[in-house]
């Protein structure tokens, strides 16, 4: 607990082969407050939305996995300075995220990033089965080798942060 103001603060645990960020949850953070005003007006409702039905079969809407992952897998994590893949990972550590992050990097001597363990291919991940988000920052000509791991390893959502595709000419038009 933060001493200054009695709010509980951001827990990282590393294992399993990645870190895990946890938050304080809202009960935690609004202890004092009226929690009612954190939600829509369409929460309370039994009859409020179309996704409410969605809710009713499944644990998780179809794009929970992009907006609401429990774990990312970023490829091409990297310490590299000025790098996409360094921003992006510095970004999901210091973010109230939530779940877990695998860093993936090619170069086979890279054991870590940041000091957190670091795989070779999205299918080194042990648990890589389910995994919910693949952020891909690697360049354009390695893109599609990366989404075909990604669809054989069966992962929900991926964005993909790259460049070198048609702004750069033909063989970049080719390769979108």
């Amino acid at each position: 607990v933060n001493s200054n103001n009695n709010m509980p603060a951001t827990t990282i645990l590393l294992g399993g082969g990645g870190v895990t960020i946890k938050e304080p949850s809202p009960l935690q953070t609004n202890n004092n407050q009226n929690n009612h005003q954190n939600y829509h007006h369409r929460t309370q409702s039994q009859h409020s939305a179309a996704n409410d039905v969605l809710k009713l079969f499944s644990d998780t809407l179809p794009l929970d996995a992009i907006f609401r992952p429990k774990s990312v897998a970023l490829i091409g994590a990297s310490e590299k300075s000025g790098s996409v893949g360094r921003t992006v990972l510095w970004n999901l550590l210091s973010s109230p995220f939530g779940g877990t992050i695998y860093p993936v990097n090619s170069n086979k001597l890279r054991k870590s990033v940041f000091g957190i363990k670091s795989y070779t291919r999205l299918q080194d991940i042990p648990e890589q089965e389910g995994m919910d988000l693949a952020i891909i920052a690697v360049p354009a000509h390695a893109v599609k080798q990366v989404m075909l791991d990604c669809v054989e390893g069966g992962v929900r959502g991926a964005i993909i942060l790259s460049a070198g595709f048609k702004e750069v000419g033909n063989e970049g038009q080719q390769l979108e």
